[in-house]
């Protein structure tokens, strides 16, 4: 049966500079198949008795890109328990246990905890939650996904040879349960290897109704490797056609072969080069502010690098890295150069997974490669500002230049938006809205160019730009309604504008 579906009586946004706006749009088999006044549109709908919808005057746009989510670990908040809001580590204990499963062999799971909120500035070590939880283990992952916290029932669980880079041990040699690096991988790893597959599938389509009532209908989701259990990747290959948003499946994996013998044409991205502001593992030439002792991590050698890029463009893969510290920026960027120089490849894109603290000689440099910046203009407006976690971590100075995302447009850069969720919420307009007003506001953009970052630019990163990203006759059906215009409302009300309605491939997946 033919899907037709006819929206009139709007103001339609289409990032299509030939036709940049318009009342109705028509779509048909899960495509567009034209876009025109309300007249036009109402009338190409009773020639074919399809299904009309009267927007009554709201805004309808592409729909919006979240473009950096792990979706796995984003649906676990459906089984775990939120510890973002907890301000102490008396708090985060009292939350462990007022909310854990009733089943006493299961594990205790936490998400979102953030050491900066704690009145401790830290996170309760191992000893503080045996007290509480002697033979259950207990998992918490940090808010960065950085590190890790876990009891002592949980390292025993966990086999660890005492070898691993990261086990952190207290002033008397004991562990604190707090892992870092090789440590958090293998804890990790653990951690999600025991998922069953119906948990997986679980997890997934909670991310995915998440997205849909946020107005998205396409994410970029980095999975497996490190950042999950490679056991994910069939799951999301069995349902994805399933789902009713458009999934970009990032497999952050090392081996090149596995990737292609799945048929993905997209390999790592989210491998992470250097850590996190929070965790202070992002890679600077200066120290932290507030900790002397370290100027964050390397996790690769720069030969390593170039090779799996090379071997990555040889294999027609689209590829990058997660470098958040300036260090880790020149890093990827010098490799990249090198990559090039040995196999040249035309329309890489090439893509820098947050790029949060550049100099300008690198953006320059970003943009001379093609590279493309994937970025979260939430992080910086959450968590940024003179008086914030940023501020303490890296000083002032440096804290101004977070995340210039003016600066990266000023260069050329192509730049799309995303959330990086579950870090920040998967919410696409509080994005727009961030970029538009970052606590600095000489990195501000207008709102035209932040809409750009999570439609038409979110498409381009992953080269569907043909296919979707704006509402362009011919390109997929996806559509998001919107309350307000976010090109004239006041721009600090962007992030007060609400989903109305969510339509993928022609299909409403959700509706206010």
């Amino acid at each position: 049966m033919t899907n037709k579906l006819a929206l009139i009586n709007g103001v339609g946004i289409t990032m299509d500079e030939n036709h940049p706006q318009c009342q109705g749009i028509y779509i048909k088999d899960g495509k567009i198949e034209a876009i025109g006044s309300t007249a036009t549109i109402s009338k190409m709908a009773r020639d074919e008795n399809s299904q009309v919808i009267d927007l009554q005057g709201k805004t309808f746009l592409p729909g919006l890109h979240d473009c950096h989510v792990h979706m796995m670990n984003t649906g676990l908040s459906a089984i775990g328990i939120d510890l973002f809001p907890c301000r102490s580590i008396e708090a985060v204990l009292q939350t462990l246990q007022s909310e854990q499963a009733p089943n006493r062999k299961e594990w205790i799971y936490g998400y979102g905890l953030d050491e900066s909120r704690l009145a401790e500035k830290r996170p309760p070590s191992a000893s503080e939650l045996d007290a509480v939880f002697k033979e259950r283990p207990v998992y918490l992952a940090d808010r960065g996904l950085h590190y890790t916290q876990v009891n002592t029932a949980a390292m025993e669980a966990m086999c660890f040879s005492g070898s691993e880079d990261g086990l952190i041990k207290d002033k008397d040699g004991s562990l604190t349960g707090r892992l870092k690096n090789q440590a958090h991988s293998h804890a990790r790893k653990f951690f999600f290897d025991k998922m069953t597959e119906e948990q997986r599938e679980t997890a997934i389509r909670h991310t995915a109704d998440l997205a849909v009532k946020a107005g998205v209908t396409t994410i970029h989701a980095m999975e497996g490797g490190d950042l999950s259990s490679d056991d994910d990747i069939p799951v999301f290959l069995k349902i994805i056609d399933s789902l009713p948003v458009h999934v970009v499946l990032h497999w952050c994996s090392t081996r090149i072969e596995e990737v292609t013998n799945k048929d993905l044409n997209i390999i790592g991205t989210d491998i992470l080069l250097d850590g996190s502001i929070g965790s202070r593992t992002a890679a600077f030439e200066e120290p932290y502010a507030d900790d002397s002792s370290t100027n964050g991590e390397l996790y690769y050698d720069d030969e390593w690098i170039t090779d799996y890029i090379v071997a990555a463009h040889q294999n027609k893969l689209q590829t990058g890295f997660h470098v958040i510290g300036q260090r880790a920026i020149a890093q990827v960027l010098d490799c990249l150069e090198r990559a090039l120089d040995q196999y040249p490849m035309d329309d890489h894109r090439f893509r820098l997974e947050h790029f949060g603290f550049p100099d300008q000689r690198d953006i320059e440099r970003a943009a001379d490669l093609g590279a493309v910046i994937s970025t979260q203009p939430a992080f910086t407006y959450l968590r940024g500002g003179p008086d914030s976690v940023y501020a303490d971590r890296v000083g002032a100075e440096r804290n101004r230049r977070a995340y210039p995302i003016h600066d990266f447009l000023e260069a050329g850069l192509i730049v799309n938006g995303g959330s990086d969720s579950n870090v920040t919420p998967i919410d696409s307009l509080l994005g727009i809205h961030a970029a538009v007003n970052p606590p600095y506001l000489r990195n501000a953009i207008s709102p035209y160019q932040a809409l750009r970052l999570f439609t038409i630019d979110g498409a381009f990163a992953a080269k569907e730009e043909k296919i979707r990203g704006s509402l362009t006759p011919g390109k997929a059906g996806d559509i998001t309604v919107v309350s307000d215009n976010p090109l004239t409302v006041p721009s600090d009300c962007i992030k007060d504008i609400a989903v109305e309605m969510t339509i993928y491939q022609g299909n409403v997946v959700y509706q206010k």
